[in-house]
């Protein structure tokens, strides 16, 4: 694990290829119609777009970031197709590096604004999008690619939240460093269970300016113990962040509690 990592773009189709098999070992991917072919990246890297490899000195990628030309809200934008680390390296501020040298490639081409997708119940890429990086998200799109066959997204209806990076402005307070967000309203009533999981009770609308929308806090977990209370998680934040999201919030933060017997995980939505 000590060695020199550079994060750069591909030189050649060589390192394209490395960023294949990054994409390949990152998400688990068996039928390559998932994979971003070499031409694509190749051509949007000629045209305004940012393809970057985590590469090693021998030439191998083990990480990797797809990002390309678009508009949102009238707005000239990158859109990141994807950025992911190889199994080994992940929780090593790898993907950070590769967000952060691709932000100063948008500044540096004069874009300010970076929008992707995440999957809104992976509590840990909440986290990273909204706290870390200081993105917010007010869209939520159902079931965006339908049905996948990666590890990651095997059998589950893949719903997506659209963050969107404000690279200019300045960076928020940490609501988690706060205890004010304990006083805001919950969307999402849970109740915990024997096996330490929680269950969805009900959902309610949103009112005042500042609310909390529950997620499981190990999704992947709880999926693999009882697949119909992952999807009763799934339906019930569909519901609320949508409807909110209607209402005028905007998610802006991602917060946690843990006790000795419980840990729980909110997104904080503001209008």
């Amino acid at each position: 694990m000590s060695e020199e990592i550079t994060i750069r773009r591909p030189a050649n189709v060589q390192e394209y290829h490395a960023c294949q098999r990054a994409q390949r070992l990152a998400w688990g991917i068996a039928d390559d119609s998932y994979v971003v072919p070499i031409a694509t990246m190749v051509g949007a890297q000629l045209h305004g777009g940012v393809v970057l490899g985590a590469f090693l000195p021998d030439g191998e990628a083990v990480g990797v970031s797809f990002a390309f030309l678009g508009r949102t809200g009238g707005r000239l934008c990158l859109y990141s197709q994807l950025t992911g680390v190889v199994p080994g390296r992940q929780s090593t501020g790898l993907g950070y590096r590769l967000k952060m040298a691709q932000r100063d490639l948008a500044l540096e081409s004069g874009v300010d604004l970076i929008a992707w997708a995440f999957d809104p119940l992976q509590a840990g890429n909440a986290r990273f999008n909204l706290v870390k990086l200081g993105a917010t998200s007010n869209r939520y799109v159902d079931d965006m690619y339908g049905p996948r066959t990666d590890a990651l997204n095997l059998g589950v209806p893949t719903d997506r939240l659209i963050a969107e990076w404000e690279l200019a402005a300045p960076p928020r307070p940490d609501a988690a460093t706060t205890h004010e967000w304990s006083t805001y309203s919950y969307l999402i009533e849970s109740k915990a269970i024997a096996d330490g999981s929680r269950a969805v009770v009900r959902t309610q609308p949103a009112e005042g300016s500042n609310v909390l929308v529950e997620i499981p806090h190990d999704i992947a977990g709880l999926r693999a113990r009882d697949a119909r209370m992952a999807e009763a998680w799934r339906l019930a934040v569909r519901e609320s962040l949508t409807s909110a999201f209607a209402a005028g919030y905007r998610a802006v933060g991602f917060v946690g509690e843990r006790s000795d017997a419980d840990r729980r995980a909110y997104y904080l939505l503001h209008r």
